[in-house]
């Protein structure tokens, strides 16, 4: 079961991680070059980075479910720290594992502000701009906040990892 767990944390982890990285340094710098002048008709779907960024929420809100589900399991299981232990000031492992966890749910409200509040409003607007409707002055700030959000989570994502390799393998010297 333990073997079981470790995979499917992994796995979510490769995916989340690998995914955030291949959409902010592969795919939104190609669609980049693509982008219409103004006045002038797309060359590709409109909305196609928004269709391909719904399709990566869903896979990614599923492995941050599994990345906690597994992570909760390990604490007790494999590493016998309880809710006790975890706030305690119990060394080094303890304390990565704290540092790990508030920023896995810093990682999580920023992701719930991005893919479920200014991601979507981002989009209708986008989207009535396209249909003739005159697009709000505070739309380019959204926009900003869409994309720093994403550029600040994939850093604490990267973080993350950092720290999940020092709390098992030790800190690098």
């Amino acid at each position: 079961m333990y073997q079981a767990a470790v995979f499917i944390h992994l796995a979510s982890a490769i995916i989340w991680v690998g995914g955030s990285l291949f959409l902010a340094l592969v795919l939104i710098p190609v669609m980049r070059r693509f982008a219409p002048a103004p006045g002038e008709p797309p060359t590709l779907p409109p909305d196609l980075l928004g269709l391909i960024a719904r399709r990566f929420r869903l896979i990614s809100w599923i492995c941050i479910a599994l990345l906690v589900a597994t992570g909760l399991y390990f604490l007790p299981t494999r590493y016998g720290i309880g809710f006790a232990e975890f706030f305690s000031l119990g060394g080094h492992f303890v304390a990565n594992l704290q540092i790990k966890v508030g920023l896995v749910a810093i990682v999580i409200w920023l992701s719930v502000i991005h893919d479920f509040i200014i991601g979507p409003l981002t989009s209708r607007l986008l989207d009535e701009m396209r249909a003739g409707a005159e697009p709000p002055g505070y739309l380019p700030l959204l926009r900003r906040c869409v994309i720093w959000i994403a550029r600040i989570n994939v850093l604490l994502m990267i973080l993350i990892v950092i720290v999940a390799v020092t709390m098992t393998r030790g800190t690098p010297v």
